[in-house]
């Protein structure tokens, strides 16, 4: 289930791979959002979380945020050649 649920932030919950899901950065920030309604949407208040809420907390921002150490982002540059050729 975390390799399926990693695969999807990664790819921007396009699974098929052809490049038409939202960016990574979207996703993660639409899970980011979604967690935060499910641990706080309840309190009516503000006070202290559980320890189990707050432990899960962090096992899920862990998660969460662990899928920026693989994004890559691709610069455009040129390259000059020694036969005088672009690339």
């Amino acid at each position: 289930m975390m390799k399926e649920r990693f695969a999807k932030l990664l790819l921007g919950e396009d699974m098929s791979g052809s490049g038409k899901g939202v960016s990574t950065a979207v996703t993660v920030s639409n899970a980011i959002t979604n967690l935060y309604a499910s641990m706080f949407g309840q309190h009516l208040k503000l006070e202290p979380l559980h320890l189990e809420k707050k432990m899960m907390w962090k096992r899920e921002m862990n998660c969460l945020l662990s899928v920026y150490d693989y994004i890559v982002e691709f610069i455009p540059m040129s390259h000059s050649l020694q036969n005088g050729k672009t690339m």
